[in-house]
């Protein structure tokens, strides 16, 4: 009996224990159940410049997700939200605490999170990679007027400056990089349908924006205004000062002088040079200040001989005046010009523009080739701007010529009466100048030029990236290229690159020429397997 109620003890204990246990561990077994499983991260996207959206599969023991992500360069996740079990997705627009850089690369990652176990799951540590980029450029509008298409847009947001681009044999040739809102073009196709795209950039990440592949389109005349009207503005004969006698070399001489540096000139000769015309200066007198009064009493009338025969007598004994008007250099007519073209833009209010070497050296070839072809296109048929590039000079801001006028005087009133060429040498942007001047072999007629730059010495440059291939001119993965600002390169002239196992396929989006540029655009080369057979 003893040992049988000592077994019955045994037994009851045992059933104690068990009974003790078993809720353990089904606690246990249910915390474990608690720990939630792991994300599975679906897509990544950027809706906007400074938005982006990542998505995810729902996972189970999950009361919450949380958001992390991190730049590009940096190993540590940051946490950037919390979300209840209800979302399967979160788009992080950027803020100061947590920012996103357009063109900067982003990645992100979620983590599943019980809040009654304070347990969080497994995370993709790769996590999905995405950047923003400027928006596309809306509004674009395209106008042709007085022998210049006009191109305005609005204001792209995430962009700093715009790519500018007219429709070439079918692909897309960069004309500029802008920071404004607008661009003229004067060297577009005449009698046809030109098309223009322009496109947002952001230059602290060097990013391009997307773009409207139809581009926007204007029919340019086949008589398209060229720059050369009113060959002879009015009066310019009244300087048959054959009296002038009394000096005519000072006459010209002071004149060149001070045209180098017209930033000082001026304001002095502004409200004179204008009104010129009716007086009966000798050419151009030495002090435009000084009005004709002075030295008209003395010798101008030469129809009274009466009164001023005895004063007059001494000075003709100097009989040398054969020809009354001594011609100017080429020099000389350059540095007038120069001299004109700033009285007029100070009489509006505009800074005065700087003789440049490089933009000189530009123009006098321009001159030359004008003789020969009367365009904006040179005899090889590039654009006027390249004579800039490839003397040296950054940034054309424009060009103006001219044909038949004798005087400087003639043709810087001619172009000041023409809207599209006095819009030309009144932008405000530019601060530089040089012209040319040629007379025509065949014609004997005179020809000129103006070409304009807003910052003639700056510099660019850019990157070619070889994409995991390499240069074997410089044993790099990168070729640098640099020269003049807005100077066009064709990159069939770059060096291409190697990489094994790939062939070659081009560079990135087609591109045919590129911009240089202050801040460097960086082009990826593309490449081909090669297939094994």
């Amino acid at each position: 009996m003893y040992k049988k109620r000592k077994y019955l003890y045994a037994l009851f204990a045992f059933m104690i224990a068990a009974l003790i246990c078993i809720p353990q561990a089904l606690q246990m077994r249910t915390q474990a159940a608690a720990k939630p499983g792991t994300v599975k991260l679906n897509s990544i996207s950027a809706p906007a410049y400074n938005k982006i959206n990542v998505k995810w599969k729902k996972t189970s023991g999950a009361t919450h997700y949380i958001v992390y992500y991190k730049k590009e360069g940096t190993k540590k996740w940051t946490k950037i939200k919390t979300l209840d079990n209800s979302k399967s997705s979160y788009t992080h627009t950027s803020s100061k605490k947590y920012p996103i850089v357009v063109g900067q690369k982003y990645t992100y990652t979620v983590k599943a999170y019980n809040k009654k176990t304070k347990k969080s799951g497994s995370y993709n540590k790769k996590g999905l990679t995405a950047y923003t980029k400027p928006a596309m450029v809306k509004n674009i509008k395209a106008a042709y007027k007085d022998g210049i298409v006009t191109l305005t847009w609005d204001k792209a947001a995430g962009a700093d400056k715009y790519l500018v681009y007219r429709k070439d044999n079918g692909k897309w040739k960069m004309l500029a990089l802008k920071n404004s809102l607008s661009y003229e073009d004067a060297a577009y196709k005449k009698g046809e349908v030109n098309t223009y795209m322009v496109r947002g950039y952001y230059s602290g990440k060097k990013t391009k924006g997307s773009y409207d592949k139809d581009g926007v389109s204007v029919k340019v005349p086949a008589d398209a205004a060229k720059p050369t009207e009113k060959p002879e503005p009015t009066e310019k004969p009244v300087i048959p000062t054959p009296t002038a006698t009394p000096s005519p070399k000072p006459t010209k001489v002071p004149d060149p002088t001070e045209t180098p540096k017209p930033t000082e000139k001026p304001a002095t000769p502004t409200p004179t040079a204008t009104p010129k015309p009716v007086t009966p200066k000798p050419t151009k007198a030495p002090e435009p200040t000084e009005k004709p009064v002075t030295p008209t009493p003395t010798a101008t009338p030469t129809e009274k001989p009466a009164t001023p025969t005895p004063t007059a007598t001494p000075i003709p004994t100097a009989t040398p005046t054969p020809s009354p008007e001594p011609e100017m250099s080429v020099d000389e007519m350059a540095s007038e010009v120069i001299r004109l073209t700033n009285i007029e833009r100070v009489k509006a209010g505009l800074s005065p523009l700087q003789h440049h070497a490089g933009l000189q050296r530009a123009a006098m070839v321009r001159a030359e080739e004008i003789t020969r072809k009367f365009s904006h296109t040179r005899p090889d048929g590039t654009d006027s701007s390249t004579a800039l590039y490839e003397n040296g000079v950054s940034c054309s801001c424009g060009e103006n010529i001219a044909a038949g006028q004798k005087t400087p005087e003639a043709v810087v009133r001619a172009w000041m009466n023409s809207s599209g060429h006095k819009a030309t040498m009144m932008q405000q942007s530019i601060t530089h100048i040089g012209v040319g001047v040629c007379k025509s072999p065949i014609t004997g007629q005179w020809l000129w030029v103006q070409d304009f730059s807003y910052n003639p010495d700056a510099k660019g440059s850019v990157i070619f990236d070889a994409n995991g291939g390499v240069f074997s001119s410089n044993n790099s993965n990168q070729l640098i290229i640099s020269g003049p600002v807005d100077a066009m390169l064709k990159v069939s002239k770059v060096e291409i690159p190697i990489k094994d196992g790939y062939t070659f396929a081009g560079w990135e989006d087609g591109i045919t020429e590129v911009g240089i540029q202050e801040h460097p655009m960086r082009i990826l080369a593309t490449w081909t397997p090669i297939s094994e057979s």
